[in-house]
This record gives C-alpha cells, sequence and structure tokens, in this order.
C-alpha cells in the first residue's frame, strides 16, 4: 500500500475530488492507494462522496479530524491560509504505521502512478520535495530566511515524507516550535517552517509539481515562472516535465481551475465524474469565477 494523505476543509470540495479522484485514475494496475483525508469540518455527507469515489478499487479511504487547540499561536491568514497548512506537521505521529508517505495539496492534478516516486531512496533525508529556486538573499518568489540553510528553497504542497526518521528525530515538535519562533517572520506559513527547520531534503524531479503554464504555454519562455525556473532547470529538464508531467500543479497567474469560467477540458471531464456534493462552489469561488478573465 502506498500511503497518500491530503489537507483540506469543507471549502476546497470540487479541488479536493478532482485530486483524489485523479490520483485514482492515474494508478497502475496494481497500485493500491492508502489515502488519508485530514481535515477540521468535513460532513458524514462530504465522507460518503469521496468514498464513492474508491468504490469497486482497490484502494482505501480515511478521515482524521483535527482539533483546533494544537495550532493556537500560529501564524494564519482566515481568507486563504487558515491552520489546515500546518496539519502536514501532524503526519508522521498520526501514521505511526508508515515509515514513508506522500503528502499532496488538493490543487494538483495526477497524470502518472506514484510508485515509482514511492520507491525514492530517503536514507539521511528528512523529506524528498521539488527545487523552487536558489536559497538566497536574491530570491525572487521566496522570503530568505539567513536561519535556512539548505541550497534551495523546496516546494511543500507535494512531499515524500521520511516519516520513520521525523518520528524518530521528533520533528513535528521541531515543526511548532519553529512555527511559533518565526510566527511574525513568515511569509508562506508552512513553507517556510518546513524549509528553515529541515536541512536534509532530497530534490525529486520537476515533474511532481509541474506548474500550469509550463504545461499549457507553447514555449517555456512563455511561462513568467520561466524568469526563475530557469536558473535551476536546463530546458530539457523542464520539456520533459511538460511533456511528461506526473503532476500538474495549479499554482500561479491562471489561478484555480474551479474558480475559472472555463476550466481545462480533462480537468472539467473529471469534474463531472464527480458526485454532486463535491461540485459544491464556495461564494469566494463564485466571485472569483465570475471576474475571471479565463
Amino acid at each position: 500500500m502506498i500511503p497518500v494523505v491530503f489537507t483540506f476543509d469543507k471549502r476546497i470540495l470540487m479541488g479536493a475530488g478532482v485530486s483524489v479522484k485523479s490520483l485514482i485514475d492515474s494508478a497502475n494496475p496494481e497500485t493500491q492507494y492508502d489515502i488519508y483525508v485530514l481535515h477540521p469540518d468535513l460532513t458524514e455527507q462530504n465522507m460518503i462522496d469521496f468514498e464513492s469515489l474508491v468504490k469497486n478499487t482497490k484502494h482505501n479511504i480515511s478521515f482524521i479530524k483535527i482539533n483546533s487547540d494544537k495550532f493556537k499561536g500560529l501564524a494564519v491568514n482566515k481568507k486563504s491560509w487558515t491552520e489546515v497548512i500546518y496539519y502536514k506537521f501532524l503526519i508522521p505521529e498520526l501514521l505511526e504505521n508508515y515509515d514513508k508517505v506522500i503528502f499532496s495539496d488538493v490543487d494538483v492534478f495526477f497524470k502518472q502512478d506514484m510508485t515509482e516516486l514511492y520507491n525514492t531512496d530517503l536514507t539521511g533525508y528528512d523529506f524528498g520535495a521539488v527545487r523552487a529556486e536558489k536559497n538566497t538573499p536574491q530570491a525572487k518568489n521566496h522570503k530568505y530566511f539567513p536561519e535556512n540553510k539548505n541550497e534551495y528553497i523546496f516546494w511543500t504542497g507535494f512531499m515524500l515524507m521520511n516519516t520513520g526518521k521525523m518520528r524518530y528525530e521528533k520533528t513535528s515538535d521541531k515543526l511548532f516550535d519553529t512555527a511559533r519562533k518565526f510566527a511574525d517572520r513568515l511569509q508562506f506559513y508552512e513553507l517556510d517552517v518546513l524549509n528553515i527547520a529541515c536541512d536534509n531534503i532530497k530534490p525529486v524531479p520537476f515533474k511532481y509539481v509541474t506548474l500550469e503554464t509550463i504545461y499549457e504555454y507553447e514555449k517555456l519562455e512563455q511561462s513568467p515562472e520561466y524568469e526563475f525556473l530557469k536558473e535551476i532547470y536546463s530546458d530539457g529538464e523542464l520539456l520533459d516535465a511538460k511533456n511528461n508531467p506526473a503532476i500538474i500543479h495549479y499554482a500561479g497567474p491562471l489561478g484555480k481551475p474551479w474558480r475559472r469560467k472555463k476550466m481545462p477540458d480533462y480537468y472539467k471531464n473529471t469534474v463531472n465524474s464527480l458526485p454532486k456534493g463535491l461540485k459544491k462552489l464556495t461564494f469566494r469561488d463564485l466571485r472569483k469565477r465570475l471576474f475571471s478573465k479565463i
């Protein structure tokens, strides 16, 4: 079984539904996913709807409700960045039967099976993640912290976590301590914390966080993210991800697909296959769709 963890609340049911459904649809016939959802507020009906996605498959899905007390004093932004962003800190302790766990945000679309990634050797590393940019005072898209001793800043919306090592070293406690210590300085919240607190991070290929503009635009140079990506990736690496993405990540100027007037066809087809209860949009989603230029 390959454990995959998602963290979200009931404001992002459609995005989460597409992420879970695309993970299942892209699985190899022999792959079995053990899916966990960490959440604060899913209803019984929400859970029934998600369970329907694994019905008649070899995959499992479980739900763990998280108590908010653990997150008092941590920096949040109530509009988008709620305490849910910190749930990933709990994964090593909650999934104590696994020594490796895949974590993913829900603004993604899975295009490939995750077995190859899961088999990555993480000996000596806290987790594996995709490099975002060089860790220097001149960083263009992330806040520089002199306390971060890594060569690169890593995206943490998708990680292969060495939960056995993290449990042994009590990394969860270290992450919470770091989050509180730097609360007034955090800009990207749990991303900043993970990059500061962990100094053994293994790079994984860019195809596991293929940015949508890289995937959609005809030429690499058309992507606004190309300006900083070209400093750490060759054009060949970026083209490989563009032509053979494992995961499409919806970050950047195009916004989230469920908030657009016109979704990409492959995304819309997956939305159409979801149960009705997972197609609900919030008022904020509808407002953003109304003003969307796409």
